[in-house]
């Protein structure tokens, strides 16, 4: 098995097609095609079909394009290891923030890798926890932070800080109250995220244990458009308190006693290593999140 039949099955898997593997390859379709019918044919098993929707990895494939994906990060981290070593502050370093943290974390952790560490190129995503989680078993990020729990056994989770969960509405709503109980903020009319995302499902998990039924309303994909709709006047929402806009004017942030706090982690996979420029993001993330702690 050479490097090149492996490199070549990612560009045909990453880019759709085998012709536009080729053109990223800066080769012809041909020697593409070579390419992968060796690797298939030295595995003993088709590793790509081709379909309307393009270049399909078959279960196989999808298991080979796993390893091959850590082989490559492997060969890039030599070169940016290499560069650290030598003291240059060199390399790719890759994170995923859930939404509901990217407010405070994300900016602090740009400024910080700027001044300390200004030739890391990093890359953020943010997204859902599950999709971040299954982006760092898939390789295509090196840590994220995420809502535990943490279930898949592939990853390492540490624990980061618990975020308090808060009522937000428009004033008027909830008019000479220092703070709801969930049952009546139940019978107002919420705002929150679109239903499995893990925000939502805390929410309706302790609605339920207290036996109440949420009024809904609007859903929402966008963790920051919710507080943009109550500012408007639509309705009421639940967020993590670091994750309120901070100008409140014209809102009403109030406690919800019986609401327990949702909890952040630092997840990584086990298997896969961390570049220098990783280690570096990642011990920033750390002191961002032990000063958000203490200040919190």
């Amino acid at each position: 098995m050479e490097l090149k039949h492996l490199l070549t099955l990612l560009a045909v898997v990453e880019e759709g097609s085998f012709s536009a593997a080729a053109d990223a390859l800066r080769t012809v379709q041909s020697n593409v095609s070579v390419q992968v019918r060796r690797l298939e044919s030295e595995l003993g098993v088709p590793l790509v079909v081709r379909s309307r929707q393009g270049a399909v990895p078959t279960e196989a494939g999808r298991f080979v394009l796993d390893r091959a994906r850590r082989i490559r990060r492997e060969l890039e981290l030599i070169g940016e290891d290499l560069a650290a070593l030598a003291g240059l502050r060199l390399g790719r370093a890759t994170v995923g923030v859930v939404g509901t943290a990217s407010r405070w974390l994300v900016p602090a952790l740009v400024t910080q890798l700027r001044d300390e560490a200004p030739g890391v190129r990093l890359r953020i995503s943010e997204g859902a926890s599950e999709r971040l989680m299954g982006d760092v078993v898939a390789g295509e990020l090196a840590q994220a932070v995420v809502t535990e729990p943490v279930r898949d056994e592939r990853l390492e989770a540490l624990h980061l800080l618990d975020e308090t969960l808060v009522g937000l509405a428009p004033a008027g709503f909830v008019t000479g109250h220092d703070g709801l109980a969930l049952a009546e903020v139940a019978r107002l009319p919420l705002i929150l995220p679109l239903s499995g995302n893990p925000l939502r499902d805390e929410i309706e998990s302790a609605a339920r244990s207290v036996g109440v039924e949420l009024d809904v309303r609007i859903e929402v994909e966008g963790i920051r458009l919710i507080a943009e709709l109550v500012a408007a006047g639509t309705g009421t929402a639940i967020l993590p308190e670091t994750a309120l806009p901070p100008q409140l004017d014209g809102l009403v942030r109030f406690e919800i006693p019986d609401l327990p706090p949702r909890r952040l982690a630092l997840v990584w996979d086990r298997r896969t290593p961390r570049s220098r420029a990783d280690e570096v993001t990642r011990a920033a993330v750390l002191g961002i999140v032990a000063r958000q702690r203490r200040d919190g």
